[in-house]
Formats: C-alpha cells, structure tokens, sequence
C-alpha cells in the first residue's frame, strides 16, 4: 500500500495497532467470572442455574408426589370405609343362629387357644377329659338357669 498522505498514513498505522492490540478491562467493560477447568477445557464445577433448577423440579416433583399420594389415600379411605361396613353387615351371622351352650361348650375344650398355650389340652386323653368336663360344666349351667341374652340394637337382616 502506497501512502499518499502522511496524515492518511498516521491515522491508518493507529488503526491497525488499536487492531492488534488487546484491550485493557475498563470498567464500562463487564467481565465474565471465570470458572475452574481441567486441561480438556471442562469446567470443574455445573453451572449454579442448572444446579438450582435440578433442586427446584426435585423438590417440586416430590411435593407433587406427596399431594397426589395424600389424595389417593383419602379416597381410598372414603372408599374402603363404606365396603368394609357392608362387607361386616352381610357376613355378620343371625341372632337365631347363635348357640350359647355350644360356644360354651367349645371354650371350654381349649378349641380357640394356641398350640403352644400350656392350658390346651394335649392327647387324646387329655382332649377327651376337656371334652366331658365342658359337656358337664355346659349342662350344670343350662340347669342352673343361665342363658345368654342378645340384644339388637340395628336389625340388618330385616
């Protein structure tokens, strides 16, 4: 390039050199933090926003989960409350077939205690003498005037 002007030729090196040269941080310049990174370029440590956001869908999403668990549960229990009563009401035996000597009768023998309970009665002697000594107690009962009254308070059975 062949300068014609000196002036033109001033003005034009100043140029180029404000080109070539790197500018010095001014304080109307705003200047991104910089961030720790590995020899490949990587930074060491995620972005705060993307951690911030992670946290904010976990906590969201659990509260979510929680809200929607404590729903379902309600209308289960507003579900299951109404069935379980229908289901004792329907399966609840009537007062006519109740026998008080018989349960007596099957107290008395051990029938309802566990296997390992030190009073059932093991054996077949020791069943059979539980058997006669319920049978006796069952009878001198009935004899005695004892009976079993049952009063209802609801008639489900019409």
């Amino acid at each position: 390039i062949i300068y014609q002007n000196s002036e033109q030729r001033t003005s034009n090196d100043a140029t180029m050199e404000n080109q070539t040269k790197p500018k010095p941080p001014s304080a109307a310049t705003p200047t991104a933090p910089t961030t720790p990174t590995t020899a490949n370029g990587e930074t060491l440590l995620g972005t705060p926003h993307s951690e911030l956001s992670s946290i904010c869908l976990s906590l969201l999403a659990a509260f979510v989960l929680a809200r929607l668990l404590a729903v379902v549960s309600a209308l289960a229990t507003a579900l299951a409350a109404p069935l379980t009563g229908f289901y004792l009401m329907s399966t609840c035996p009537t007062v006519e077939s109740f026998d008080a000597k018989r349960e007596l009768k099957r107290v008395l023998r051990g029938d309802n205690l566990p296997e390992d309970h030190p009073d059932k009665p093991k054996g077949f002697i020791g069943k059979a003498l539980a058997k006669v000594t319920a049978t006796i107690e069952a009878e001198a009962a009935a004899l005695a005037g004892c009976s079993v009254e049952i009063i209802v308070s609801i008639n489900f059975h019409g």
